[in-house]
């Protein structure tokens, strides 16, 4: 789930990684864009936290976030996920 001044939407997160990740999404979003973004992981805990984020790239359907404020437990629990699913 992310939003942007206008709006709320949803996508499905592709690479994630500790600096961002491909949201692949309907939503017509504008490179250069701040958004707030909320990850669902597998982990069935509350949504992760992203307070804020930056689209540095667009294509058809597509589009790149680079994630720039996270709380600090939101940035632990991230770590945590991408350590346990890429062994």
């Amino acid at each position: 789930m992310f939003a942007g001044a206008p709006f709320i939407a949803e996508g499905v997160i592709h690479n994630v990684s500790q600096a961002g990740c491909t949201v692949e999404s309907d939503r017509i979003v504008l490179n250069g864009s701040y958004l707030i973004v909320r990850l669902l992981l597998p982990d069935a805990a509350r949504a992760l936290s992203i307070e804020l984020a930056a689209i540095r790239w667009v294509r058809q359907g597509y589009f790149g976030l680079e994630f720039l404020r996270i709380p600090p437990a939101d940035r632990v629990r991230l770590d945590r996920f991408l350590f346990d699913h890429h062994r």
